[in-house]
């Protein structure tokens, strides 16, 4: 119980002040007023902004199953953002403004710049990142993205392995063994001649897809040289 409290301190710790205020000059401009129930993202978008909450509270949401699932409310001096950041991958949950908010908006270019040029804040933002992804990984009831396939097909195994190896959080659904599926593949509008596809939430994003159509899709997993050395998840063809 200790270890997994001090996980969660590590995965959404709270800025000071003056970091927030380092932040937000990162930032660039004034703090972004959000209404409550705005979105300031969805699970499977891509690039997606860093952000850093300055008043009122952004709820994090699962949407990849079947039903939302709310995960944890951030308040002031709490900030969105997982190794997603790092790698390129679209984002695993939606952040929604639970109530009104004010909130610093962060770009890719600032972030990298963040990492590169203060080690402190990097320190505090990449353990955050890491520690919220072992905590999905350890939850056993995130979903992640979807693949959809045959136990015997070699396509299949080769997607969930290219995706394990990249350290992508996906559950695999098999065509022969999970009532669920018809239904899935259905609601997709996919048949099972499509597959293997990978899904996220309600959205099909590739269909058989090679490891080179994963390396070149900006929604799933692609090399970004420009960050970090540090930093970097490498990515195993």
């Amino acid at each position: 119980m200790a270890a997994e409290q001090d996980l969660n301190a590590i995965a959404f710790p709270t800025l000071s002040e003056t970091q927030i205020a380092k932040l937000g000059r990162y930032a660039g401009a004034s703090p972004k007023k959000l209404r409550s129930g705005e979105a300031l993202f969805r699970c499977g978008d891509r690039d997606s902004n860093f952000f850093v909450i300055k008043s009122g509270e952004v709820e994090l949401v699962d949407e990849t199953g079947d039903k939302p699932k709310a995960l944890r409310v951030l308040g002031p001096g709490e900030f969105t953002g997982d190794v997603g950041h790092l790698t390129g991958n679209p984002k695993i949950v939606s952040g929604i403004a639970r109530t009104d908010c004010e909130v610093y908006e962060i770009s890719d270019k600032a972030l990298r710049e963040i990492l590169n040029q203060d080690p402190q804040l990097s320190d505090v933002i990449l353990q955050a990142f890491i520690a919220r992804r072992q905590l999905m990984r350890e939850s056993g009831e995130f979903i992640g993205l979807r693949v959809i396939g045959s136990r015997y097909s070699r396509d299949t195994f080769r997607v969930r392995d290219f995706l394990a190896k990249n350290r992508a959080l996906f559950t695999w659904l098999d065509l022969e063994g999970d009532p669920a599926v018809s239904e899935l593949l259905q609601r997709f509008g996919v048949t099972e001649a499509d597959t293997p596809i990978v899904a996220c939430a309600h959205r099909v994003l590739l269909r058989n897809p090679s490891n080179r159509r994963f390396m070149i899709s900006p929604s799933l997993v692609q090399d970004r040289p420009d960050w970090p050395r540090q930093c970097m998840v490498r990515l195993k063809d």
